[in-house]
């Protein structure tokens, strides 16, 4: 077994151990946050249709395939694992592979491998009269990365630090007739100047009716006196991702703003109280739903989920949500995010990153949910 260092390896123990459990001899992994999680290789995919590395796992073998743009990378950043440099078609290397690490049976990732490469693949392994059986799956690393070791929870905190100062600098600075690209141009470029590897997601910045668009993306419409504006961002640290919500008012809020805002901070409290290991999602979520129509929005309550989990990815598991039930693990990260959002007029989102413990849930973020230009 190779010598990793001692995070690594315990993952990589980890898959092996699965492994024997399995009716497959060998996986393959091509999600680019598992190969960070389990080699420390960063090197990002960039599109759907991309893969910058592709890591073979036996019960007794580690194998990180990749291309002349990532071998040095590859080298660099993991230790003692074999890196196969590859100048060919990925159909036309992996089954290469495969014969080289003696598969049998392949596991991969349904959810990431695409069709026409699996398909391509099929055909190339009964080219080589290979007697492999591809077997799809999912979740087999993401199972593993759902629990968070101190760590790893240490790099979230790093990355919201920096999203959360970031935010303070910029909101001080903005005035109305700013658009709301400007805005998120301001807030990505203070994030990177401060020390975030990258964002962790593409700055949302709507402003008025903008606002009740829960993913609205940044226009050209000028922000204006009494506008509510509606903020999500996050920082990227070591690979780990921040995700904040806060909607703040350039002006004086309308009473009807006001009311909405204080029900859905409360709601947001009610939930977090909620959380804690063993606890289902979607109980946690149910709840949150019910509370907020009894404060008088069961007719505009949040059409998203309550939160997910976040970590090397900004969106992964746990899910609290009505569509998915889950049961809480103690070191997961989540966010709770309620929202209310008015057609046309506005909208309200508050969202807040928690660590769940045994009984209770560890609040990250240190900026206040209300806060005023």
């Amino acid at each position: 077994m190779q010598n990793l260092s001692h995070n690594y390896q315990h993952r990589i123990d980890q898959i092996q151990k699965r492994l024997k459990e399995k009716s497959f001899d060998s996986f393959m992994i091509c999600t680019a946050e598992n190969r960070q999680y389990l080699t420390g290789f960063s090197a990002d995919d960039g599109q759907i249709d991309e893969i910058s590395g592709i890591l073979f796992i036996t019960e007794n073998k580690i194998l990180l395939a990749t291309d002349s743009r990532y071998s040095a990378q590859a080298k660099r950043e993991t230790h003692d694992i074999e890196i196969f440099c590859f100048n060919n078609t990925l159909e036309k290397i992996i089954p290469k592979i495969l014969k080289k690490l003696g598969v049998r049976s392949l596991g991969f990732e349904s959810n990431r491998l695409p069709v026409a490469l699996y398909e391509k693949l099929q055909r190339s392994i009964m080219d080589q009269n290979l007697m492999v059986r591809m077997v799809p799956v999912t979740t087999f690393v993401e199972d593993l990365r759902t629990s968070k070791e101190d760590a790893e929870i240490k790099a979230i905190q790093i990355a919201l630090e920096i999203a959360e100062t970031s935010f303070l600098k910029v909101v001080q600075n903005i005035k109305p007739s700013m658009t709301e690209k400007e805005v998120a141009w301001c807030l990505e470029s203070e994030m990177r100047q401060s020390g975030a590897d990258s964002i962790a997601f593409p700055v949302i910045v709507a402003s008025g009716p903008n606002a009740a668009l829960p993913h609205a993306t940044p226009t050209d419409r000028p922000i204006r006196e009494n506008d509510p504006v509606l903020f999500d961002w996050g920082a990227r640290h070591n690979g780990y991702r921040s995700d904040t919500s806060r909607t703040l008012v350039l002006g004086q809020p309308e009473y009807e703003f006001i009311q909405a805002f204080q029900a859905l901070a409360d709601t947001q409290k009610m939930a977090i109280d909620e959380i804690a290991a063993g606890k289902k999602s979607k109980d946690i979520a149910q709840k949150a739903h019910k509370f907020l129509e009894k404060k008088g929005y069961g007719k505009v309550k949040f059409a998203h989920g309550l939160g997910h989990g976040v970590g090397l990815a900004t969106h992964e598991s746990p899910t609290l949500s009505l569509l998915k039930e889950t049961t809480l693990e103690e070191g997961s990260v989540v966010t709770v995010e309620p929202g209310i959002y008015i057609p046309d007029r506005w909208g309200i989102r508050l969202e807040n990153m928690v660590v769940v413990k045994d009984g209770s849930a560890q609040v990250l973020n240190k900026l206040p949910i209300h806060y005023h230009f």
